[in-house]
């Protein structure tokens, strides 16, 4: 039964087994959200069902907006065009409109008239119709054409919701078809064998995750109908439940506080309180909904309902920055709350600090030349380090913060403090990877030296590090005329020895005689004691530069000591668990400056907070092969929709697939939750927020918002000061020189000023030329 579970999966993926392993993999790392619904039988009928709830709420939307007295009016005109026209074109299904619309999902086909009637395809309301609508131009036609030519105009400054009419065109057939049907049942037996392999592999190695806790912890409550001792114990013992971060809730821990709270009723003593702020939900990566939070304060948990207490103190920020936030932001947040796409409307807040003297919010617009590509990065980082400056100037005590939106847009600032301000200590709170120190990158290289010793690149990079510190030109000597030979035997040859410098042949002897006797070890020592001792010996830990250095070291062992210890190493897993790990903070630095995502800072305050890479978005996910979508139905009941992928457009008149709509709505959220992230960002600030954004200018001149960014979401508040700044340019650049063309210049200026010693050809070996200089 397994094989053929697996197999029908395969044939839906046409075969790609590392594909299906990454499904599932994907899939299994998330299974709360997913697994109790796959072990319930009829997982496609349930998948259905939520598809068609789903539909139907998008279709009464659309019926609310455009109004019972706009459908009157609107259902003669509509039946003539429709008479008018044929199939394919949408509006023909408008003949057989005879009652109110009401949002049910038959009627989809007469909402796609309706908005190929009323919408151009940009969905912008039409201006006029003409025969292709419809609407003929005849006699007899020209009272049908000046009345839905009025009814538009009232469309259009009515003040209706046209958006809520325009998802139509997302929204897919609210039934599976054979393939799919077929596919999701397929997909489900396979979820349900994968979490019973997975169950197996925790209990063989000893390990859980926190999935298996929260799913351990339901299990043993047992359900609202047959409740466990466990639950029925808690019922007597527990008064009071407080539950902090509400808005940042998963279905999985909603579940938790139902089975909690079974059998709770108003008036009996005890009581739950959630404390939350939806504008602060950021974490759907974690499948946090803040839909539960909507839900949850509009019809209560299981059968209790809450009083809804809303605060409006700020008693962080100084009057100009909760001034300045309430107006910016309510622009940037969607009119109204739906829970179906994310969406929280901005609460204004009241400000109860005292005031602190230059507070505010300040705009720094940085515009460059559309054909300039580097110069952004640099001046952006420049003006960060000008801003602290000015920071540290007014006070040397005020606590700074970089906050951005990934990790990686601190790079640039980075590179620069790096380079020209050495002396500039901060505090990187989970923003340089440890495997982008450079003592990691040796010890990973003599890791891999060690266990392979065919691995010339890995034997090099050992004998090139700073332990060895051999020349380059002593590497040539020893390995450039045989690519056949491992460098360990080429380290053994006497007449290989011969043809290196003084200095090269003493370090070489060195490293050789302490990786020799590692190599007898081997075996003999766990994994990580044997290449500390061979680190150690080669003088590793002489080679690092401050405590920073000795903890990443460390850090990297104690992985490696994990991993064996768990009978999990291989070199390629290695590599994988480095990723998620960070190189630690400065341990000079005085806390006074830090640099962190936007995710590490809530919760926090500073002084004052610098939000650079306005400009920037967020990296693209990678399309899955499946997506699901949990629907809340009442008393916060979910049912799970499963949609495999499948060839885009595939249906019968190109209608989108439940694939396409649940990705739709996944970046609908994921546009919402951009808007409440900034929002955090902003709001960390006690005493001054700094907002430092890069603009292009087109070749018109015309500053234009950039889209799908931070900055797009504030244009509206800010853009007016990039319409007016100058083109930043490079120090030294002559007036109106491109920023790009300037560096340029640079460069080949600094070309001759290369040091010789670096110019010069390697030194040939014997039997081969001199190599030419680089």
């Amino acid at each position: 039964a397994a094989a053929e579970v697996v197999a029908e999966a395969l044939r839906h993926l046409d075969n790609d087994a590392p594909a299906l392993a990454r499904l599932l993999a994907a899939m299994l790392a998330r299974r709360d959200q997913w697994l109790r619904h796959a072990v319930a039988e009829g997982a496609g009928a349930e998948s259905e069902r939520g598809l068609r709830l789903l539909v139907e709420r998008e279709l009464a939307a659309a019926a609310a907006a455009v109004g019972i007295d706009l459908q009157a009016r609107l259902l003669p005109l509509a039946r003539y065009a429709a008479g008018n026209l044929a199939p394919p074109s949408p509006v023909a299904a408008l003949a057989d409109w005879a009652d109110n619309l009401a949002g049910r999902a038959e009627e989809l086909p007469l909402w796609r008239g309706l908005c190929e009637l009323l919408l151009t395809k940009d969905g912008t309301v039409r201006k006029q119709v003409d025969v292709r609508a419809g609407f003929p131009a005849t006699k007899e036609g020209k009272p049908f054409k000046d009345a839905m030519t009025a009814l538009l105009a009232d469309l259009g400054a009515g003040g209706r919701d046209v958006a809520a009419i325009e998802r139509i065109r997302r929204l897919p057939d609210p039934r599976y078809g054979a393939e799919e049907w077929q596919t999701v049942n397929a997909l489900a037996g396979l979820l349900r064998l994968g979490a019973a392999q997975l169950w197996t592999v925790f209990h063989e190695a000893g390990e859980t995750d926190f999935i298996e806790v929260a799913q351990r912890a339901l299990q043993a409550l047992g359900d609202v109908e047959m409740p466990s001792d466990l639950a029925l114990r808690l019922d007597y013992g527990i008064r009071h439940l407080l539950v902090d971060e509400f808005q940042d809730t998963s279905p999985a821990q909603i579940e938790l506080l139902r089975r909690l709270t079974a059998g709770w009723t108003p008036g009996d003593g005890r009581t739950l309180f959630a404390v939350g702020d939806p504008m602060q939900s950021v974490y759907r990566f974690r499948k946090a909904d803040v839909g539960l939070f909507l839900r949850a304060a509009e019809a209560g948990i299981g059968g209790l309902p809450l009083e809804r207490l809303r605060l409006t103190r700020n008693n962080r920020s100084c009057t100009p920055i909760v001034d300045w936030v309430n107006r910016a932001f309510a622009a940037v947040f969607p009119a109204e709350d739906s829970a179906t796409s994310g969406a929280i409307a901005y609460r204004p807040f009241v400000a109860t600090r005292s005031e602190l003297p230059s507070a505010g919010v300040v705009v720094h617009p940085l515009v460059v030349a559309r054909e300039d590509r580097g110069e952004g990065a640099a001046a952006e980082a420049r003006r960060i380090l000008e801003i602290v400056d000015a920071e540290r100037a007014a006070d040397p005590a005020r606590h700074i913060a970089v906050l951005v939106r990934a990790r990686g847009h601190l790079e640039p600032l980075v590179a620069e403090i790096r380079r020209c301000r050495t002396d500039m200590r901060f505090r990187a709170v989970e923003i340089e990877g440890l495997a982008e120190r450079q003592c990691v990158q040796d010890l990973l290289a003599l890791t891999r030296a060690l266990l392979h010793r065919a691995d010339r690149v890995n034997w090099l990079a050992v004998l090139r590090a700073p332990w060895c510190g051999m020349r380059l030109a002593d590497l040539h000597a020893l390995a450039a005329d045989d690519f056949e030979a491992t460098i360990w035997s080429l380290m053994n040859e006497p007449a290989r020895l011969d043809r290196l410098s003084p200095d090269g042949r003493s370090r070489l002897l060195h490293a050789r005689d302490v990786l020799g006797g590692a190599l007898a070890q081997r075996g003999r020592v766990r994994l990580s004691r044997w290449i500390e001792g061979a680190w150690l010996g080669l003088g590793g830990a002489a080679c690092l530069a401050d405590a920073a250095e000795a903890e990443d070291a460390r850090g990297y062992l104690d992985l490696v000591e994990r991993l064996d210890a768990a009978g999990r190493f291989d070199l390629d897993r290695i590599e994988d668990e480095l990723d998620g790990l960070y190189a630690a903070p400065d341990a000079q630095a005085d806390g006074t400056l830090e640099f962190m995502t936007v995710h590490k800072s809530k919760g926090l305050e500073f002084d004052t907070v610098i939000l650079p890479g306005l400009h920037r978005g967020s990296r693209g996910d990678d399309e899955p092969l499946m997506r699901w979508e949990e629907v809340a139905l009442e008393d916060l009941d979910e049912c799970l929709i499963a949609a495999p992928v499948g060839k885009r457009g595939s249906r019968a008149g190109g209608t989108p697939t439940p694939f396409d709509y649940i990705g739709a709505l996944e970046r609908e959220r994921s546009a919402n939750e951009a808007a409440r992230l900034l929002y955090v960002g902003a709001t960390r600030a006690v005493r001054r927020l700094h907002l430092v954004g890069v603009a292009q200018r087109k070749a018109d001149g015309e500053v234009a918002a950039p889209p799908a960014c931070f900055l797009g979401l504030l244009w509206e508040s800010v853009g007016r000061l990039f319409s007016e700044a100058e083109d930043v340019r490079l120090p030294g650049s002559a007036a109106g020189e491109p920023a790009a063309a300037f560096a340029s210049r640079l460069v080949r200026a600094a070309v001759p000023a290369v040091p010789a010693v670096l110019r010069a050809p390697l030194p040939a070996a014997p039997g081969r030329a001199a190599s030419p200089a680089p």
